[in-house]
């Protein structure tokens, strides 16, 4: 009987009324009267055939092809073959045998909202009627920052001060208010005991291990960073130091460190460093770090190119912190970073800072000896020369960790992106891309704004280039584009711009309303023709200027504010970590073709 065969098919699907008719494109109802058996119809019926394409759909979008090709005895997954071996199925007298299946991915997303930070956040604060500004005031912390906690968008990772804060304060306003019950009961926990330790391992249970935490760092930092800042200041003088041949432990290095960075800042040209020792004896004192930082921004306006070679044992961890406190450093390219190939030898450390044709730093000894080990400050020309073929020779061993481009080198940026990209290109974006534009829509664009000669030359040519690419990647491999759209109110006001950033173009080409209602009906488009396009829309932008896309093994970020300026790290461990966040931001938002085409049908909808 039909309905109970859609029954089961619905079962193993695990699908819902309104699912399906999604993907048919017509009214639950439709679909429910099949199911219920009020409606007896043939398989040449427009009501079944739909009923047969919507769960087409659907398999499709939840990667269930293979389990339902199953279920009705093909191996042929293609919508032509597919859907009429469905409707056979449907109508087969013959007994079947139930396939082997999986959660969908739409509802294991639904299922880690269910558990996430950001829900258990979300629904506290409803409980306690607390908006953003309020914990953001309480955390000392943006209050853009707290919307992308709660929406599930960044997550505070390890920062115990905001762990602690946010449990304390939370307890705080329940008790102020008379929530203390509701909220124990939110952690399961006893109300006469609840405490801010069981609020905070309520809040960040289900995320001690979170593969994306060093990607959501790595953003902050970048996002956050803006030229001219400084993190941190020092006075111009530096103090005095003892001119030894050899300083012993910590604060021997330390007096060493500054009277070699400060040598380097008079007398300009180069450094060369490495050290995979424990960095303690840089971090482990602000007052000390805010000297070095200082020192080393010295040495930048100075024109002091820096060739620093990371360790690969502790590159997540190293490189981390060097985006945090440095990013000035890197976004000015006098730093050349590299990646140490070879594994560190446990059992000895080394720390090797070289100013070319100066002096140098150098500490070999035993892993774990403590403050007995030494470092000799060498000034002698012979040591140096050998020093220094060592340190090449190292470089030899190692492959570059960081390769900066200004807006003038957006051609070499894009060559290597196109070089390293993976088949699948996976991609947060700021704005629509330039390459699913119709093509008359930016010849109008640039009539209507009056922009001629070699810059409209290179937007067109720009343009050119990105359907091409578009259109390759589609026939090749796959596109995931994970976007905030704009709300009604900028794109009727002229605020939107064409997303030229992601070029580097330093011009601003704003859509008019029918413009960009022209340019949201080719994504439409693409959305229901290309299969292998996917767009995913977050409720509000992860970044205030950055657009990222995953390589092979590597990571672009473009920084998208004057100066534009881009950066590709490469790095395993730092893309892999990049494909996790980028993958929980689609698990978590991602939605099927037709609820995204009703979104961007209905957001400009007057």
């Amino acid at each position: 009987m039909l309905s109970d065969r859609i029954t089961t098919l619905f079962h193993i699907l695990q699908c819902t009324n309104t699912d399906i008719a999604r993907f048919a494109g017509c009214s639950p109802s439709n679909i429910s009267r099949l199911k219920s058996g009020t409606r007896e119809l043939g398989p040449e019926s427009r009501s079944v055939q739909r009923l047969a394409e919507g769960v087409y759909r659907y398999a499709d979008y939840e990667n269930m092809l293979p389990v339902l090709g199953e279920l009705c005895g093909t191996d042929e997954t293609c919508f032509e073959s597919m859907l009429p071996a469905v409707l056979s199925w449907l109508y087969a007298e013959s007994s079947f045998t139930t396939p082997h299946f999986v959660t969908p991915k739409s509802k294991l997303a639904r299922e880690n909202r269910r558990r996430n930070f950001g829900e258990r956040l979300d629904r506290v604060m409803n409980l306690l009627e607390l908006s953003n500004s309020q914990v953001a005031s309480a955390l000392n912390v943006d209050v853009s920052l707290v919307s992308r906690y709660r929406s599930g968008i960044y997550h505070p990772n390890r920062n115990e001060r905001i762990k602690e804060k946010l449990s304390e304060r939370l307890l705080l306003y329940a008790e102020r208010t008379g929530f203390t019950e509701e909220l124990a009961k939110l952690c399961g926990a006893d109300p006469t005991r609840l405490n801010a330790e069981i609020i905070a391992d309520w809040l960040y249970d289900t995320e001690k291990e979170r593969a994306s935490e060093m990607a959501e760092t790595f953003f902050q930092s970048i996002d956050t960073f803006s030229p001219g800042q400084s993190q941190s200041t020092a006075g111009s003088e530096i103090p005095p130091v003892t001119e030894l041949k050899r300083y012993w432990g910590t604060s021997g290095l330390r007096v060493a460190t500054i009277r070699f960075l400060a040598n380097c800042v008079r007398e300009g040209g180069e450094m060369l460093l490495y050290s995979d020792e424990p960095m303690d004896w840089m971090m482990g004192s602000n007052e000390y770090f805010i000297m070095w930082a200082f020192l080393m921004k010295e040495c930048v306006k100075n024109n002091v190119r820096i060739r620093i070679i990371h360790n690969v044992d502790r590159i997540g961890t190293e490189m981390i912190f060097a985006i945090k406190e440095w990013f000035p450093l890197y976004a000015s390219g006098m730093i050349e970073p590299y990646l140490f190939k070879t594994v560190k030898n446990p059992r000895f450390c080394h720390t090797i800072f070289i100013q070319p044709g100066h002096e140098a730093i150098l500490g070999t000894f035993p892993a774990g000896v403590g403050e007995k080990r030494w470092y000799d400050y060498i000034t002698d020309k012979s040591r140096l020369e050998a020093m220094e073929g060592s340190f090449h020779a190292m470089l030899s061993d190692s492959s570059p960790f960081l390769k900066t481009y200004s807006a003038e080198k957006s051609d070499a940026f894009w060559k290597v992106c196109m070089k390293y990209r993976s088949k699948k290109w996976i991609s947060i974006l700021s704005g629509l891309s330039i390459g699913t534009m119709p093509a008359g829509l930016l010849e109008r664009m640039l009539d209507r704004q009056g922009i001629t000669g070699s810059l409209r030359e290179h937007i067109i040519n720009i343009y050119k280039e990105r359907r091409f690419q578009l259109r390759y990647t589609l026939d090749t491999g796959g596109i995931d584009e994970i976007i905030c759209l704009p709300n009604l109110e900028s794109v009727l006001r002229g605020d939107v711009a064409v997303n030229l950033g992601a070029e580097m173009i330093e011009h601003t080409l704003f859509y008019t309303y029918v413009d960009y209602v022209e340019h949201t009906e080719a994504v439409r488009k693409l959305v229901n023709r290309e299969k292998n396009y996917h767009l995913t829309l977050l409720p509000e932008a992860p970044f205030r200027d950055l657009q990222v896309f995953i390589l092979r093994d590597a990571v672009a970020v473009l920084k998208c504010r004057e100066p534009y300026t881009a950066f590709v790290f490469f790095n395993e461990q730092l893309a892999q970590s990049v494909q996790e966040y980028l993958d929980s931001l689609i698990e978590q938002y991602a939605t099927d073709r037709f609820t995204v085409n009703q979104v961007l049908k209905e957001m400009l909808t007057l």
